[in-house]
């Protein structure tokens, strides 16, 4: 079996390390800015301010809580309010999200890693690795790549949802398909669960934090993502809850109510990011700069189409006939990959605009209501130098420059001992342009004298 892996997947040279000679606008795009919620040059401009007074009508319109929106395009921006109270202090660059679903995409990377290291084979049954799985013993041809797709025949039904953690694993091990493999396509987060465990089985990690910690976040330099709860962390921002009964979760706790009841991250999602930070993993996709070619075309290259859908591993995908409307209503090429979540966010990477951009927000309205306001806000990024200037227009208005003294990132709770080594406490001083860090690299950070840093 790993030989098999071994030998699909390609063997290319693994950048380790995140890149330190970034220059100024770069480092700022990439989260250096703690508090930089906007920033924009030439052309790019127009694009911004449209950004921003589409998520200013979202977040007054009561679709939104608060949005934090990036892109490589040139958008850095923050509106809203970090909490459900009237006082609440505003959405920043540092505020960090539960990112419900689109944590599934992290999952999915991890896995992709596996593979290029030959310990995982997407197309040999998921009971080769999840052996506790009643089908292990009944000749399952469920294969992970099926897992990944959602195309396996399992539905979204959720017997494992309890308190009983021993009642839990029970109820995942013995859960069924309904329908054949690769015949019907349902979404249902017991497959990402199933690739979660396979992930801690194949690494040895104790847990999805650590093995993302070591594996992902750390190359990537994402310092504050995080797959434990948060709680008491004052950037967390907190989400009304995914079902209206008990238990109360308090803010920073995972809002999805299986991962709020396991106990430890599970592969369904529900990790805790920023918007710079979850820009870092994105555009990585985009730019293949870190990790070996067959992590990146795995994830890009069509692995399921049926049933009006049409996906890569881990990532939904245009189709001309998709159910996923408000995906397919937008520009993005049909090669470009895309991910939601319950809370509020949407990501979506297209090599064909050489695009990524990432919506975090706080939701209020439904998910069915707020999905295609958060898909028009990636498209709109999408789309350098829009033509409509909402700032000479007049539909906002025209913000004086702030300067920030010094906005320093508050670390997670609960940092494992393999994070710590690759964690690099940042300080941020926009008024000297410097950046000090526990490695002792500095970086200048000032903003290009034609750019605009202010904070809304």
């Amino acid at each position: 079996m790993e030989t098999r892996a071994k030998n699909g997947a390609a063997r290319n040279g693994v950048k380790q390390g995140t890149r330190m000679n970034m220059n100024r606008r770069e480092f700022l795009l990439a989260g250096g800015a703690a508090l930089a919620c906007g920033l924009t040059r030439g052309a790019e401009e127009n694009g911004a301010a449209k950004v921003g007074a589409i998520m200013r009508g979202f977040v007054s319109g009561g679709l939104y809580r608060g949005l934090a929106c990036a892109s490589n395009h040139g958008v850095l921006l923050c509106e809203g309010r970090r909490t459900l109270a009237e006082d609440s202090d505003p959405i920043t660059p540092n505020s960090l999200f539960d990112l419900a679903s689109v944590g599934k995409t992290q999952t999915a990377a991890l896995c992709a890693l596996l593979y290029t290291q030959g310990k995982l084979d997407p197309d040999a049954p998921f009971t080769e690795y999840l052996t506790e799985h009643v089908l292990a013993k009944e000749n399952c041809q469920i294969t992970v790549r099926d897992l990944a797709t959602h195309s396996g025949g399992f539905d979204n039904s959720k017997p494992y949802q309890t308190p009983d953690t021993v009642k839990m694993f029970e109820e995942l091990y013995k859960k069924r398909p309904v329908w054949p493999r690769a015949t019907h396509y349902e979404y249902a987060c017991s497959n990402f669960i199933y690739l979660g465990l396979i992930v801690e089985k194949l690494t040895g990690y104790a847990s999805l934090d650590t093995a993302a910690r070591a594996m992902l976040w750390g190359p990537l330099g994402m310092t504050y993502t995080t797959w434990n709860t948060i709680v008491g962390n004052p950037n967390a921002v907190e989400c009304p809850q995914s079902t209206s009964s008990s238990p109360v979760r308090q803010i920073g706790e995972h809002n999805d109510l299986s991962c709020h009841y396991a106990p430890r991250p599970m592969g369904n999602g529900s990790s805790f990011s920023s918007a710079p930070e979850m820009l870092l993993f994105l555009t990585d996709m985009l730019e293949r700069r870190t990790f070996p070619k067959a992590y990146y075309d795995l994830q890009f290259s069509v692995s399921y189409n049926g049933n009006g859908h049409r996906r890569s591993f881990g990532w939904e995908m245009t189709s001309e006939t998709s159910s996923f409307t408000s995906w397919y209503a937008t520009g993005f090429s049909d090669q470009a990959i895309c991910h939601t979540g319950w809370t509020g966010p949407a990501v979506a990477v297209d090599p064909v605009r050489g695009f990524a951009g990432v919506v975090l927000g706080n939701r209020l309205a439904s998910k069915e209501q707020t999905m295609g306001p958060r898909m028009q806000l990636l498209d709109v990024m999408a789309s350098r130098g829009a033509s409509e200037s909402c700032i000479e227009s007049g539909t906002i208005e025209r913000e004086p420059p702030v300067r920030v003294r010094s906005a320093v990132a508050v670390p997670v709770a609960a940092v494992t001992a393999a994070g710590a080594a690759a964690r690099a406490s940042t300080i941020l001083d926009t008024q000297t342009g410097t950046e000090a860090t526990s490695n002792g690299i500095a970086l200048d950070t000032r903003p290009p004298t034609n750019s605009r840093l202010f904070v809304r």
